[in-house]
């Protein structure tokens, strides 16, 4: 009898190895602040996405979702428009259960980044989360907000105290691409960040990578020995990767103009996409493995001699979209009638390791 029990005390079930991905893990307790939760980002992906979540079963019991913004809304108010997002724009049915208990953990938080009282307010909000959801101190912040926006949130969060964590709990900040207009904006971005967040504790998205398509680009090339063979620069004369979308920018003329095409999708989106696509095998899947290899393949990449030759850049003019008319991009809302800010803009890239060489 001793020995089954001790055997029993020592036995860990398999299905939990943190190894093995057959079963769907579901996040601790916490809640996600989104910072610009009006914007086109939050309305189209973040909240939808937080439903979907909810949905598959994946969110925590004790979970909390928190909107800052400047619109006068009370929590009610906020969760009526979250709603109206998510019946328009979630991936899995509707469920009125499922938007009911994700419904009671919601509330907003009004005011403007630069007001010290509204982070204050924002403080006892996630303290009354930890209180009534059980959220632990686990508080993600999620920056979908222009760049120039990055630090004066962080150092607002810095100066509310919700930048630190207790003992056993953790704050994580999440940032939107563009991550910077440069070089020196970029590093300048990161030195304010890593003032206020732990380099573990500061994630960098870009979204476009958790596309279904863009995660099998890897198994379609690696696992696949009908294409892996002549993906090289003897079988292959060129690759083009066209990002095509059917909309103007919305409601996004704050974010969009001065931004432009080339910085909001080609110096992320797309060229993560160009190294998955021209990068070699990596030796694992891990993260450190996967950027090793991008690098090397970005690091490969050479200019055109000629650039005026071999980019082009312009701006949607007013059309058709299908069966309903468009208007051109100055005719926006929020647009200036002299802006250059492109909404198309191409490049040739050459790269130059072995396998394309």
């Amino acid at each position: 009898m001793g020995n089954t029990l001790g055997n029993t005390a020592a036995y860990s079930n398999p299905l939990r190895d943190s190894r093995d991905l057959r079963l769907p893990r579901v996040a601790g307790p916490c809640s996600l602040v989104i910072f610009g939760v009006t914007g086109d980002l939050a309305k189209r992906k973040l909240l939808p996405a937080v439903y979907d979540l909810a949905n598959r079963g994946l969110l925590p019991a004790g979970f909390g979702l928190v909107g800052f913004g400047r619109r006068p809304w009370s929590n009610e108010e906020f969760a009526n428009y979250a709603e109206e997002q998510v019946r328009a724009h979630c991936r899995t049915p509707f469920n009125e259960s499922t938007w009911g208990h994700l419904r009671d953990s919601i509330r907003f938080v009004q005011g403007e980044f630069h007001d010290s009282e509204a982070f204050t307010r924002l403080s006892d909000t996630v303290s009354e989360l930890d209180r009534d959801r059980g959220t632990r101190g686990n508080h993600a912040f999620y920056m979908a907000v222009p760049p120039r926006d990055f630090p004066v949130v962080s150092k607002q969060l810095a100066a509310s105290g919700l930048s630190h964590s207790s003992e056993g709990a953790w704050r994580r900040v999440i940032i939107e691409k563009p991550f910077g207009h440069n070089l020196e904006s970029a590093k300048e971005l990161d030195r304010v960040v890593g003032e206020v967040f732990s380099p573990e504790s500061v994630f960098r998205i870009d979204h476009y990578l958790g596309k279904e398509t863009v995660q099998n680009l890897l198994a379609l090339r690696f696992a696949n020995m009908m294409f892996e063979p002549v993906w090289n620069a003897n079988y292959v004369s060129h690759v083009q990767i066209t990002m095509a979308e059917d909309l103007g920018i919305g409601g996004r003329a704050g974010y969009y103009d001065g931004i432009g095409a080339a910085r909001d999708v080609i110096q992320n989106h797309l060229l993560q996409l160009m190294a998955l696509t021209a990068m070699e095998e990596p030796v694992s899947f891990s993260a450190s493995d996967l950027r090793a290899e991008k690098t090397k393949v970005l690091s490969a990449v050479h200019l055109p001699k000629d650039l005026a030759l071999h980019t082009a850049r312009g701006q949607y003019a007013e059309g058709w979209q299908g069966s309903e008319k468009v208007i051109g991009y100055l005719d926006e809302h929020g647009i200036s009638p002299d802006s250059p800010t492109e909404t198309y803009a191409a490049i040739r890239l050459d790269v130059a390791p072995r396998r394309w060489a």
